[in-house]
C-alpha cells in the first residue's frame, strides 16, 4: 500500500510539473508580439528584391483565410532568380498543399521528392512543366521553431502547439524559379537551397 501511494504521489508530481511547464510556455508564447505584417527584408544575403511585391487579390485572401500573403522576386549575380511566397495564418486551412495551386495554374508535376536545406530541415522538392516552361520549387512549413517539408508532420506540430498554447500560427514558405535555357536542374536547385539557407534564420527571428 505504501509503495502504491508513493507511486501515485510521484505521478502526481510529474503531471503537475508537466502542466507547469506547458503553462510557462503558454505564458511566454502569449507574451510574444503578434505578427501584423510580413517583415521580410529587401536584401537576403546577396539576393536583392526586384520590383514590387505581387498584388494579392481579395478572393485569394478569402480562400486562404488570411491577408498575410507575400509574393516577391529576388535576384543575385550572375543570373540567379528566386520567387519567394510566404503565407502566414492562425488558421490551419490556410496551409494547404502548394501542389494544388500549381496544378490548378496549369503546371504538371514531373517529380516530387525531398531536398535538404543546409542542416536545418528537409524541404519538399518539385519539378513541374507547363508547355516549354519548367519550374523548380522548394517549399516547407514553419510552426513555432519547427520546420518541415511534410504537410502531415506540420499538422502534428500545429496540433501539439494548439494543445500547449491554444492559438498557434503557422507559415508556408515556397521558393521557386523557372529553368533558363541551358541551365541544369542541379544548378537551379542549388540557387533555391542557397536562398533558403539564408532566408531561414531571418524567418526564425521575425516570425514567432
Amino acid at each position: 500500500m505504501k509503495h502504491y501511494l508513493a507511486l501515485v504521489l510521484i505521478l502526481a508530481l510529474i503531471t503537475a510539473g508537466h502542466l507547469a511547464v506547458l503553462k510557462a510556455h503558454a505564458t511566454a508564447s502569449a507574451a510574444l508580439p503578434a505578427v501584423e505584417t510580413l517583415d521580410i527584408p529587401d536584401q537576403i544575403g546577396d539576393y536583392s528584391r526586384r520590383g514590387a511585391d505581387a498584388e494579392i487579390e481579395d478572393h485569394v485572401k478569402q480562400v486562404l483565410g488570411t491577408s498575410m500573403i507575400l509574393i516577391r522576386d529576388y535576384v543575385a549575380p550572375p543570373q540567379k532568380f528566386v520567387q519567394l511566397t510566404v503565407v502566414h495564418s492562425t488558421s490551419r486551412r490556410s496551409l494547404h498543399f502548394p501542389e494544388v495551386c500549381l496544378v490548378g495554374g496549369g503546371w504538371e508535376i514531373m517529380t516530387q521528392t525531398t531536398h535538404p536545406v543546409g542542416f536545418f530541415f528537409n524541404a519538399k522538392k518539385l519539378v513541374l512543366v507547363n508547355g516549354d516552361m519548367r519550374q523548380l520549387v522548394l517549399y516547407w512549413f514553419k510552426t513555432g521553431d519547427e520546420l518541415t517539408g511534410n504537410f502531415f508532420v506540420n499538422a502534428y506540430h500545429w496540433a501539439k502547439a494548439q494543445l500547449a498554447f491554444g492559438s498557434p500560427t503557422s507559415t508556408m514558405i515556397k521558393v521557386s524559379t523557372l529553368l533558363r535555357p541551358g541551365q541544369s536542374e542541379e544548378a537551379a536547385f542549388e540557387t533555391l537551397e542557397d536562398f533558403a539557407v539564408k532566408l531561414t534564420p531571418i524567418l526564425q527571428e521575425r516570425i514567432p
